[in-house]
């Protein structure tokens, strides 16, 4: 009998975690629509952006699956009167600006694949061009859905790319905060 090689149940645990992450990120950010709402769709502290930020880093093609899939479920209760069609297309759309800003970028900073010289500086860089792309990407389909108008396109992207900045870099600096403790911690522990 042939046995799945155990590196795809990495791969299913990664995916797995990815989307419950994103979609408990979504649920608490819920609890902070009364603070940072701008306007539909829009909060100028989007905690979920950096959590789909840090996923794709560390989790590659396993977990941009489970966001994808979370996506869409988390699409079709936003969006219920939306084609299925309509919501994988969006969720596919807005998610896949996080891989192409961030390899883009890991690629343009010469940033190794295990992220050991990911630095602060780094962090901003990737938060800032994931947040925006997302933010400009976002409205322009929001704009073919009638959820944002011509006159407010550059003002909405803006905003949603400052929300979602904001909660890459929350996420994004914490994970890195943690990382670095870790490994400090690993090595004042070493003989």
């Amino acid at each position: 009998m042939m046995r799945l090689p155990e590196i795809r149940w990495t791969h299913i645990a990664t995916a797995v975690i990815s989307g419950l992450l994103f979609s408990l990120s979504f649920r608490l950010n819920q609890y902070f629509d009364d603070l940072f709402v701008y306007s539909a769709g829009i909060s100028l502290l989007f905690l979920p952006a950096g959590v789909k930020l840090l996923a794709v880093l560390v989790g590659r093609l396993p977990a941009i699956i489970g966001l994808l899939v979370v996506g869409i479920y988390l699409g079709a209760g936003i969006w219920p009167d939306q084609s299925l069609a309509s919501i994988v297309y969006f969720a596919f759309v807005s998610l896949m600006t996080y891989p192409i800003a961030a390899f883009s970028l890991l690629r343009l900073l010469h940033i190794r694949q295990d992220l050991r010289n990911l630095r602060y500086h780094h962090i901003v860089l990737l938060s800032m061009a994931a947040s925006v792309l997302n933010g400009i990407v976002h409205n322009l389909l929001y704009l073919t859905q009638g959820v944002t108008t011509q006159e407010d396109l550059w003002q909405k992207s803006a905003a949603m790319a400052f929300g979602d900045f904001m909660g890459c870099f929350v996420v994004v600096a914490l994970f890195h905060a943690a990382t670095s403790a870790l490994r400090r911690a690993r090595g004042s522990q070493a003989p």
